[in-house]
């Protein structure tokens, strides 16, 4: 009820402004509504004819094979009824019939009214009805949907099942079942309706979308498309569109019509293209067809200037696609009047393929030359030509010194071969710190195996937006497939991968025995995290034990989380995702509701592991009813085996935090070849805290180190960042990360720290010393607002907002940051 009222309240406004919204309300409500009076009918009819059970299966047996097979027949022409009628049209089959089988009811309410009623209407809506309002759904801005998808397929849907019910409950003691299709009529009619609207309606509506460009055409198909535009006045307004209109929208359209084949569009392209910015004449060259003419190739040539090498480019990459003769003359008059190397790069490389030996001396010259630029012009010729000759040579370069600065010219330039076998090469600079070559590198990654595909599931990691989308591409379109991989690697740590992971489990197919297997898995990695923080538990108290045992908290939290969502994948209903949320709800009575649902709604084998894992219980009563299902590790009745235990996990957060926990308690000296390998771990902090902890004895030793002494060590830094009000809800596995990149400094005492007025984009925390904080610094107006001490911060909002420092900070005596 709660939700239902939460989703009206949402969707209200957007009633108010948008005639799609209620005209969806209207096709979701009127079926929903009928249905169940039309299965009351159905039924009753057949119970009337067929009195024993055995009749009633034989009847069904054949009712549900013949209902199939037309299914499948008309399946493989409701295309041409997309596309002869169109969409608003298609939407009516299915209300018009509804309308025929009441009739039929009302005047023959036998087993043959009952079989056309319920065949013509499931096969009309399960091959027509349904995937028109899919397309219809998919006419809403992206921003709309999470508000009018659950509003539909919840609040509508019941309001209509309870209307539809309703009618039958009070009819049943009232008038024989048959008269219901008077009552329904009604109803009926104000469905069909509703395509009679959206029919006329429906150009004004689409060409809005398009003028405020909000029309996913990205997530449609080009037969979809198709049957969106299909109108002739629709199309004919396109065109006008794309004539009036510049730029980026004049692109827009040129992809649109070529998506919709629309006629004569070459002749519309090339006048538009004359008159258009060179900006804009670039965007559409590319959408020209293969077809164009010598005289549509000629008023091209007139485009030729070589002030200008990118729109040249665009004509060459144009040309090389056309079929008409033309196009060869245009390439060989760019290559042989362009000075732009680049450009003559270009040309060459098409012009390879009819005269191999003159210009393979020409991209060989250039290969050889010991000037930058022409090399970069022998990579760019030799990738055009696709010579795969030339993939030995660009392996070869991408190996030497000198060539580092044409790294991504290289890997681009591989990545235009049909190559194999280059992951060995090209795998380092998938850590690049160049954007751009570790997404050169990636686009010729080939995913062939699960090390392969492991590399680009990390690369989902990635900061670039776009190195995660062509991530997230590989995967989902490779060849090899390895879900339950996909599933395992939920556990890895990194926020941004798993929601990568989570986007590409929800556009693959997840077998259920992979998904059981995965929260098996976590559900036994929580007990034994369960299991290591109840034996720390059992440790002297101290605030480094007790931020430990939250590290582990936490990973306990992330695998169940895990769990939970890849748990919600499988559920078609959406309950699972409703249940979820409640799971992590701060109300102890929501969460309660929520773990019994979920208990409900499980299999048994999963629920009995995984129910008791979320309550809130005492770590020794978790260990207690884990050890029932799976082998947890055993640390001693004092905990004494659970500092090497820790010690040699993964993760290196806990791996410092215990070191920090040991070099306060000399009883936790580690085993010393664990520690060896600490001290010569590739991960600095490590070895900072190792070499700490394994010298914490020897003061002298520490003094001649220098500074060690004074300098701050990350797990310090996690507790110092863990006190400021605006990280106080991040986990420690994140203030790690922030831990990590912060630098030490030190300032003299007056000296200026931050100056007011400048921009800033740094926050400060004080480890040691005071500072002011002055408003007027240097002015007859100066004035000190207060003192900042040890564990004080300041500058934060520099760093949040993008605004200068409203004060000067200056240091009151020697201090260090």
């Amino acid at each position: 009820k709660s939700r239902m009222l939460d989703e009206f309240r949402n969707v209200i406004p957007l009633m108010k402004d948008s005639i799609l919204v209620k005209l969806m309300i209207i096709l979701t409500l009127m079926p929903n509504l009928v249905i169940p009076v039309m299965n009351y009918q159905f039924n009753y009819a057949v119970n009337e004819q067929f009195a024993t059970e055995g009749g009633l299966l034989q009847f069904f047996g054949y009712f549900r094979g013949v209902l199939n097979v037309i299914s499948l027949f008309i399946l493989l022409f409701v295309g041409r009824i997309y596309g002869r009628w169109g969409l608003p049209v298609a939407l009516m089959f299915h209300p018009i019939n509804y309308l025929f089988a009441f009739t039929a009811f009302l005047f023959r309410f036998d087993v043959f009214s009952a079989i056309y009623a319920r065949m013509s209407t499931n096969i009309l809506r399960t091959t027509i009805n349904i995937p028109a309002q899919a397309v219809i759904m998919g006419l809403f801005p992206e921003s709309y949907r999470p508000l009018v998808r659950p509003f539909l397929r919840g609040t509508v849907v019941r309001i209509g099942l309870f209307i539809g019910s309703g009618l039958i409950l009070l009819s049943t003691p009232l008038f024989h079942p048959r008269y219901l299709s008077i009552v329904c009529a009604p109803f009926v009619i104000v469905w069909i309706i509703a395509p009679f609207i959206l029919k006329k309606r429906y150009a004004g509506i689409l060409l809005d979308l398009i003028s405020k460009k909000i029309l996913d055409l990205k997530s449609m198909e080009n037969k979809d498309i198709g049957s969106l535009f299909n109108e002739k006045e629709i199309r004919q307004q396109l065109m006008r569109s794309f004539i009036s209109a510049s730029g980026e929208n004049a692109a827009w359209f040129a992809k649109l019509l070529k998506t919709l084949s629309v006629e004569n569009l070459d002749n519309t392209l090339l006048n538009k293209i004359q008159e258009e910015s060179d900006e804009t004449k670039i965007a559409l060259i590319p959408f020209l067809s293969k077809k164009i003419d010598r005289s549509g190739i000629k008023n091209l040539e007139n485009l030729l200037d070589p002030a200008k090498p990118e729109l040249a480019v665009a004509l060459l990459q144009g040309a090389k696609n056309w079929d008409h003769p033309a196009a060869r003359d245009l390439i060989k008059l760019i290559f042989d009047s362009y000075g732009d190397l680049q450009v003559k790069a270009s040309a060459a490389g098409i012009l390879f393929k009819e005269n191999s030996s003159e210009y393979r001396r020409i991209i060989d010259v250039w290969l050889d030359s010991k000037d930058m630029e022409m090399r970069k012009a022998g990579l760019t010729a030799a990738a055009e030509s696709a010579e795969p000759e030339y993939i030995g040579r660009f392996v070869a370069m991408i190996r030497e010194k000198e060539n580092e600065g044409l790294l991504f010219h290289i890997l681009e330039g591989l990545s235009r071969f049909e190559a194999s076998d280059l992951n060995p090469l090209v795998q380092p600079y998938l850590s690049h710190p160049d954007e751009m070559v570790r997404k050169a590198a990636l686009n010729i990654y080939r995913i062939t195996d699960d090390d392969s595909l492991k590399s680009a599931i990390l690369m989902l990691g990635d900061l670039s937006e776009e190195i995660n989308i062509l991530a997230k591409k590989k995967i989902e379109e490779s060849a090899y497939q390895n879900n339950l991989l996909l599933i395992s690697c939920l556990v890895i740590p990194r926020r941004r991968i798993r929601e990568g992971l989570f986007e590409l489990l929800e556009i693959l197919q997840i077998k259920d025995i992979d998904v059981i297997r995965f929260a098996r898995s976590q559900i036994e990695g929580g007990y034994n995290v369960l299991a290591e923080a109840h034996a720390l538990s059992q440790l002297p108290e101290s605030p480094k034990r007790d931020i430990l045992i939250q590290v582990l908290e936490q990973d306990k939290k992330v695998r169940v989380e895990n769990t939970l969502r890849v748990l919600a994948l499988q559920d078609r209903t959406g309950q699972m995702k409703i249940i979820v949320r409640g799971i992590f709800s701060s109300d102890s009575r929501q969460r309660a509701n929520s773990q019994e649902a979920l208990d409900d709604l499980l299999d048994s084998s999963i629920s009995k592991v995984l129910i008791p894992i979320l309550e809130d219980l005492p770590y020794s009563q978790h260990v207690s009813l884990g050890r029932k299902h799976f082998n947890l590790p055993d640390f001693g009745p004092d905990g004494a085996g659970i500092i090497p235990h820790l010690l040699t996990k993964p993760d290196w957060v806990t791996v410092i935090l215990t070191l920090y926990l040991v070099s306060e308690n000399l009883n936790m000296t580690p085993d010393s070849k664990i520690m060896a390998g600490l001290l010569k771990s590739e991960n600095p902090h490590i070895r900072q805290m190792a070499s700490i902890a394994a010298h914490y004895q020897d003061m002298d030793h520490l003094k001649k180190e220098g500074r060690m002494e004074k300098s701050i060590t990350i797990s310090d830094k996690i507790l110092h960042l863990k006190g400021i009000e605006i990280f106080e809800d991040l986990s420690v596995n994140e203030l790690a990360a922030i831990a990590s990149v912060t630098d030490e400094i030190s300032s003299l005492s007056e000296s200026v720290v931050i100056k007011e007025g400048e921009p800033g984009d740094t926050m400060y925390m004080v480890i040691e010393g005071e500072v002011s904080v002055i408003r007027g610094f240097g002015s007859k107006d100066e004035i000190e607002l207060e003192r900042i001490r040890n564990g004080d911060y300041f500058g934060e909002m520099a760093l949040l907002d993008d605004i200068v420092r409203s004060a000067t900070i200056r240091t009151e005596k020697e201090s260090r940051f």
